[in-house]
């Protein structure tokens, strides 16, 4: 059962194989990119095991120093639509909140940059959990964004935490009490993703994103990652002087960091050391 939008509640339990041993969530990680794959048909509905699973992972990439980008993606139609409904209710609840809060809370410290990959409805929990990444691309057409969960009496805790520094007061009030899913288009212009791209391009468009990132350097992506998310709460002299601090004694300690540099003045590809 899902947070209320279409009812695409599940009819059938997936018990097909996993990487990495997990039920509902594909882990892989190549060319310095971990990739999680939401993998629990037919909506990718949030269980308390599946963000389990997810957490998880999430914290074993604090010890793996040579990924240089998180992705978050979906099998089948839906990015996900949210929580069950039956863990609203009784003793469940709170696991469940724990189980979103420890992901937001999850993203938001790793020091590498997270990326998600929509390419159909995130409602509900779903919605919040593709926001909370750095950067979100998303299908035109097929992706869609929003919070129902008030038309079933019960409101998205993280949502309401979360979106106001996201989308600011004002529309977060219309997104939550109103119950709005939006299209992608209109997710990208009130921030609340990054980039929408045809639906048939998008995984040609997260390809080349992806690739990008993978050339990178290591060291580079998470001291830039740690520069941007360390000031987001604190007001500018304070977030300038943290990502000076960053530059300077994390950044600069790196050995990619002269290598890039030295890399410029030759007119040369830099060779990264991803160290």
């Amino acid at each position: 059962m899902a947070d209320f939008e279409d009812d695409p509640h599940e009819s059938d339990v997936y018990t097909g194989s996993t990487t990495r041993g997990y039920q509902f969530l594909q882990f892989e990680t190549a060319g310095g990119v971990a990739r999680l794959t939401l993998n629990r048909p037919p909506a990718n509905v949030l269980s308390i095991e599946l963000m389990e699973d997810v957490n998880s992972v999430l914290e074993s990439l604090e010890y793996q120093r040579d990924v240089k980008l998180v992705v978050l993606a979906a099998t089948g139609k839906y990015f996900s639509a949210g929580f069950e409904i039956g863990d609203h209710l009784g003793d469940r609840a709170y696991l469940m909140l724990e189980g979103l809060r420890r992901i937001i809370e999850n993203l938001a410290k790793v020091d590498k940059p997270t990326l998600a990959i929509v390419a159909g409805p995130a409602t509900g929990a779903g919605s919040i959990l593709a926001a909370a990444c750095d950067m979100v691309l998303a299908g035109a057409q097929n992706a869609k964004f929003g919070h129902p969960e008030v038309r079933a009496g019960v409101f998205n805790t993280v949502a309401a935490a979360l979106l106001p520094h996201l989308v600011g007061r004002k529309k977060t009030y219309d997104l939550l009490l109103g119950g709005q899913v939006l299209t992608a288009a209109e997710a990208e212009r009130i921030g609340l993703i990054s980039r929408v791209v045809p639906d048939d391009k998008l995984d040609a468009e997260a390809a080349a994103l992806i690739q990008r990132f993978s050339e990178a350097s290591a060291p580079v992506m998470q001291s830039t990652r740690k520069g941007i998310a360390g000031g987001l709460d604190l007001p500018f002299p304070e977030a300038l002087r943290q990502a000076e601090d960053v530059y300077l004694n994390q950044l600069m300690a790196t050995e990619d960091a002269e290598e890039g540099l030295r890399a410029i003045m030759e007119k040369r590809k830099p060779n990264w050391k991803d160290r």
